[in-house]
């Protein structure tokens, strides 16, 4: 981007010219309030996408954006982006990101998960996101969320954050304990939702320290429960002494999911609201 036009992005009177500018033709005509739109980034060259690496499919990286029903390009949106769990399927879950931030208000995307590659041998046969692919999601999620931000210049970083789910919950915290500048700079508010607490290290670094952070985790018993727990409480506790914003919640009679009473919750977490847990109502499908 011309570091001209760059400068003319933080002017919020300019921010319709310059929305207008960056989006091409045919995005200009199908991006408007309330919609969906998908983009694709030929010629890119991003890496394979973990769903594609665990089906054996090829499928191209794809970021999907909605804009919301109130948007006005002169006015500030914060972005929502919703990293899914387990293979992260070939689109993530647009569904997700709009349960959590409502249709107004805010600019919401989704995206897929990365990987640098996959071992079969490994626990979940090669599927959970580590350390080792920080290099891969860094490339990804630069390049795709990047767009974001040139098609809409004036959206409001503080605000914004990024709430990832299992896999997704692993991946936010392997960009942030990485210390990824894109994402640190771009996204201030984070959550994890029953997985990525084990994760979440040095946190008291550069960038990372002037964030919000928000862990959510089960109740119900499964593999690893009260040690999610434990480790839950002791990041509060730990980070607290040395001033970072870091809360965790448990999820009420909730195993390893995320419904839409939970992304209610979130919401309201980002909205700076009080944030409260009650009982499942009963049985739901959960949403990856």
């Amino acid at each position: 981007m011309n570091s001209s036009l760059a400068r003319c992005g933080r002017h919020v009177g300019l921010s319709a010219i310059i929305f207008l500018h960056f989006l091409a033709p045919t995005l200009a005509q199908e991006l408007a309030p309330g919609k969906t739109v998908e983009i694709s980034f030929p010629g890119a060259d991003l890496p394979p996408t973990l769903y594609s690496l665990m089906n054996g499919t090829e499928s191209k990286p794809c970021l999907t954006v909605r804009l919301p029903d109130d948007f006005n390009p002169t006015n500030r949106y914060p972005l929502l982006v919703y990293v899914p769990g387990n293979d992260g399927g070939p689109k993530g879950n647009i569904y997700n990101a709009e349960t959590i931030a409502g249709p107004r208000g805010w600019i919401v995307a989704t995206l897929p998960l990365f990987k640098k590659s996959i071992d079969r041998s490994e626990v979940g046969g090669g599927v959970f996101v580590s350390m080792e692919d920080f290099p891969a999601l860094s490339k990804a999620y630069q390049t795709m969320l990047g767009r974001i931000f040139e098609l809409a210049p004036n959206i409001d970083r503080e605000k914004s954050a990024m709430v990832g789910f299992s896999n997704g919950a692993l991946t936010i915290g392997v960009l942030v304990s990485n210390h990824d500048e894109f994402v640190l700079t771009h996204f201030k508010n984070f959550c994890v939702v029953d997985h990525g607490m084990f994760h979440l290290t040095d946190l008291h670094k550069k960038y990372a320290r002037d964030c919000r952070y928000l862990i959510l985790v089960g109740d119900q018993p499964d593999m690893g429960r009260d040690v999610k727990i434990r480790q839950s409480q002791l990041q509060q506790d730990a980070w607290k002494l040395l001033g970072v914003n870091l809360s965790y919640q448990i999820m009420k009679d909730t195993g390893h999911e995320f419904e839409d009473r939970h992304m209610a919750l979130v919401g309201k977490w980002l909205r700076n609201e009080a944030i409260t847990e009650s009982p499942a109502p009963g049985p739901a499908a959960p949403h990856p």
